[in-house]
């Protein structure tokens, strides 16, 4: 089966809360100059515009003509009205993709645009399968996958989301021989709590503020090292060996130079970021098997509009794309039930509202059950496709990853 076969010179698309689908379909059914139709009503148009404006920066595309129902999202008379005053002049191949937009919006423009063009290419974009069907009156309709790299700064465009430019997220893991080592520390409970110990009673401690916030860098800059009094022995090698740590203390700034940007990113490693590093370095290894073309680590948005807000707008620990599908990582160190639920819920929430119903979302926490807590997760987020990954899991957890990825197929 040839897809380019099903590719059109004018395609009409019916926008809806997600404007994925719209943007997938549109990079892949339409032929080199060819316009985009984007349908929308009042409560979409916002969509609609976003849209425009990522399909904006394909050069070989024209710009994009914006149709607006108002609020007739069901009036047969006025759907009809406005899709036939454009679509009935076109010359060429017509197509309708009618993934997103009501029920109704995809009833009254297929009737119209059927009755101008019978021959014209009829699709929908199958978020279970991950495949374009073209509609077939005569046989079963033709189904195919998009071959299809959409870049997270697509994706975020889309959704009018930025990260923060003093911090994008990160292609590569700060130190991923450490963060392999702490991994295998920590996948012990007894390791584990005690470097939980000292990163509340000594770093937390002397480095926050009240707010439970770090330090400003100047501050951070000017304190003494902190004291590594009976921290198991095993951690102070580690510190040691990377981090240039002394037989009982452990200066901040000496450590930052073992690649960290500032004092701040290596308190939040310490903290517990170094699982996102050692997250990120297990899925690299599987990138090119699983033609994975981009992941990243550390996603920090904020609100285009107020460069200069205090709090990030949200976060993602890791995450990654596989063609047009995001992957969602939340990590936590912790072993409270009650945070990792939390993670990975807010994860989710915020997974499908960027990646829609296709998004796929993880958990990798420090819990002994993993399965237990992903059956409780699968109803709270009524996402049987969410994962989680134990501390069990940690040692090999790319294998882990991949398995789960190839469910998802």
């Amino acid at each position: 089966m040839n897809p380019t076969s099903y590719t059109v010179n004018h395609l009409f698309l019916l926008m809806g809360e997600n404007p994925l689908p719209n943007l997938v379909a549109a990079m892949s059914l339409l032929e080199v100059d060819g316009t985009p139709y984007l349908i929308h009503t009042t409560h979409t148009r916002l969509q609609a515009e976003r849209l425009a404006d990522v399909l904006k920066s394909l050069p070989y595309l024209q710009p994009s003509r914006l149709i607006n129902l108002g609020n007739n999202q069901a009036e047969a008379f006025t759907i009809g009205q406005k899709i036939r005053a454009i679509a009935q002049s076109l010359t060429g191949q017509i197509g309708l993709n009618y993934t997103g937009g009501t029920k109704a919006m995809s009833v009254h423009a297929y009737r119209v645009i059927a009755a101008l063009y019978p021959k014209g290419v009829f699709s929908y974009l199958d978020s279970n399968t991950l495949e374009m069907m073209i509609d077939d009156d005569h046989a079963p309709s033709p189904r195919y996958k998009i071959p299809l790299k959409l870049s997270f700064e697509q994706l975020f465009r889309l959704h009018g989301l930025q990260w923060r430019q003093d911090c994008p997220p990160l292609k590569v893991p700060i130190h991923a021989i450490a963060a392999t080592q702490f991994a295998k520390l920590c996948a012990t409970p007894d390791l584990r709590r005690a470097w939980r110990h000292w990163c509340d009673q000594e770093l937390r401690r002397k480095c926050q503020t009240a707010y439970d916030r770090w330090q400003k860098e100047w501050q951070l800059a000017q304190l003494p090292p902190l004291s590594l009094n009976g921290m198991p022995v095993r951690f102070q090698q580690l510190l040691q060996q990377h981090f240039g740590a002394g037989t009982q203390q452990f200066s901040l700034q000496t450590a930052q130079q073992a690649n960290f940007l500032t004092i701040t990113r290596l308190c939040e490693w310490l903290d517990g970021v170094w699982l996102e590093d050692y997250v990120l370095q297990q899925v690299q290894q599987i990138q090119q098997a699983l033609d994975i073309h981009e992941c990243r680590m550390s996603f920090r948005m904020q609100e285009p509009t107020d460069h200069n807000a205090q709090f990030d707008k949200f976060e993602f620990d890791v995450a990654f794309i596989r063609h047009y599908q995001l992957f969602a990582l939340s990590c936590t160190t912790s072993e409270s039930r009650k945070l990792c639920k939390q993670k990975l819920i807010e994860a989710n929430t915020r997974a499908r509202q960027l990646g829609g119903t296709e998004a796929r979302v993880a958990l990798v926490c420090a819990r002994s059950d993993p399965e237990s807590l992903r059956k409780e997760l699968e109803v709270a987020t009524r996402n049987r496709k969410i994962a989680v990954f134990g501390r069990q899991d940690w040692s090999n957890l790319s294998a882990k990853i991949m398995q789960w990825v190839k469910q998802n197929d």
